[in-house]
């Protein structure tokens, strides 16, 4: 395999907090309707939905049964005990800051 010609390119990693952040607006700015979904048709020839109709009722049970199972899944999380002196899922750790070159 052959590398490709050209100086290769530096990575830039992003950090836990710029990610979380990027894909919480990503999600809100989709759930806000700004923005079309790849491969959707043009805002012009879809129909538009009407706001008196109501969802159907497949639909309906459908979220009901998501929330139910979030529900039991949360209950039995919150259920579990752990024993006392058990080790942490999860470690903190900090980073060092990055000092800015001026």
């Amino acid at each position: 395999m052959r590398k490709p010609a050209g100086p290769a390119l530096p990575r830039r990693s992003i950090d836990r907090r710029r990610f979380l952040s990027l894909l919480g607006a990503t999600g809100a700015g989709l759930l806000a309707g700004g923005a079309a979904p790849a491969g959707s048709a043009p805002a012009a020839t879809r129909p538009t939905p009407n706001a008196t109709t109501p969802p159907p009722t497949a639909l309906k049970r459908e979220l009901e049964s998501q929330r139910k199972s979030i529900a039991d899944m949360l209950t039995v999380i919150r259920d579990y005990e752990l024993p006392p002196g058990s080790d942490l899922a999860v470690t903190f750790r900090p980073l060092r800051a990055r000092r800015k070159d001026r």
